[in-house]
């Protein structure tokens, strides 16, 4: 499976690495996004600074100072990066009103990964400087160097109002960037998070599609990734449980090949819902979640009673007895794969007249909780 990882990983394009330009010290990822952070304890004498470092740290008077002595606004610097860029990036978005009005092109590709000014600005979440760049007339459909458009980095960082921005403003929420990957995808494949995969479920986003080379579709992406949040979700949307990538394989042979229990726990479940498989009498009643519930709250008081029922038999060998409690015993162990343990000790502890020392658990150390974070508060488009 390992193999297999790894072809998806060097396949896949698109692949969201940060450009190296947006690492260096001069970038936000240092310095911060606001103005404020900018500055020093003490005074700076920005008069030294060049153009590109003072775009980066939003000194506006340096950066029309250089301007007007006759600095080209479209010149890229040694690493073929253009002001307008830098501008993007760090959110300045005085710089971008004054160097557009200075003839910056605001489509320019530029950068390790042949990017526009727009791709930096979604990369980095920055949905201030995505509206005002659109203002201007940017294409978010144009492709940078790995294959991908703009709602298909938004996707893959998790900005969800920069996707619904997107959307809003006609980017097709289907579109396939140049490796047939969708923003459904990504986002089953890099966001670990409710959003924006839920978001775009919400515009009727075709949930079975497969991508141009593997054939997967965003259900095998999240089973991939072990994205257990997205895959919830696309069940829940109707996602197509027995669809076959080009080798063949549907989610439930991946999840299998993971041998992750939840993701083929629920996969299972999910055929079984839509009547693709013909379960047991014995797993159809482990389904069935009201009998379940039943089961678990009658167990305390029916092992309570047989208790009771095997000491008041008339039966002289204490060894019958033994091996009676021992299979009451041994229902109990069965049982409790099934929940039911949880209840029975709850019962004893809590209810049984306080006569055994309540045990305190922490469950937060008994099983994994993941933290998704969604948008409180909704979508909105600007």
């Amino acid at each position: 499976m390992a193999d297999t990882m790894d072809e998806y990983e060097k396949e896949a394009g698109c692949v969201p690495i940060l450009h190296p330009e947006e690492i260096k010290p001069q970038s936000h990822y240092n310095h911060g996004y606001s103005d404020s952070l900018g500055r020093k304890s003490h005074i700076d004498d920005y008069s030294t600074w060049d153009i590109v470092k003072a775009t980066q740290y939003g000194i506006f008077e340096r950066c029309r100072e250089l301007v007007e002595a006759g600095y080209d606004v479209r010149q890229p610097d040694k690493e073929n990066v253009t002001l307008l860029h830098w501008a993007a990036i760090n959110n300045r978005i005085d710089l971008v009103k004054y160097y557009i009005s200075k003839g910056a092109i605001v489509d320019q590709l530029g950068g390790d990964l042949n990017s526009t000014p727009l791709h930096w600005a979604t990369r980095q979440g920055h949905l201030s400087m995505v509206v005002q760049l659109l203002k201007y007339g940017a294409d978010p459909s144009l492709i940078d160097g790995e294959g991908c458009s703009c709602i298909h980095l938004a996707a893959q960082f998790g900005h969800t109002s920069i996707v619904a921005y997107f959307i809003a403003k006609g980017q097709d929420v289907d579109m396939m960037d140049q490796n047939g990957m969708t923003p459904l995808m990504w986002a089953a494949y890099r966001t670990h998070s409710v959003d924006p995969t839920r978001l775009l479920l919400t515009f009727n986003v075709s949930v079975n599609l497969g991508d141009k080379y593997h054939k997967n579709t965003a259900l095998h992406w999240a089973v991939l990734a072990g994205n257990t949040t997205v895959i919830s979700l696309l069940l829940e949307a109707g996602a197509n449980v027995d669809s076959q990538n080009i080798k063949g394989e549907t989610p439930l042979d991946l999840a299998k090949q993971r041998k992750n229990v939840w993701m083929i726990n629920h996969l299972q479940e999910a055929r079984q819902a839509k009547g693709y498989d013909s379960p047991s009498f014995l797993k159809r009643l482990k389904a069935d979640k009201e009998f379940r519930q039943k089961v678990m709250l009658g167990t305390p008081f029916l092992v309570i009673w047989l208790v009771g029922f095997i000491a008041d038999l008339d039966i002289d060998s204490w060894l019958i007895k033994g091996l009676m409690y021992a299979a009451v015993w041994i229902t109990v162990q069965f049982l409790s794969n099934h929940g039911c343990l949880r209840n029975i000790i709850d019962f004893f502890e809590y209810r049984c007249c306080g006569l055994m020392r309540p045990v305190i658990v922490d469950w937060t150390k008994q099983f994994t909780i993941e933290y998704d974070q969604t948008s409180g508060s909704g979508y909105q488009l600007v």
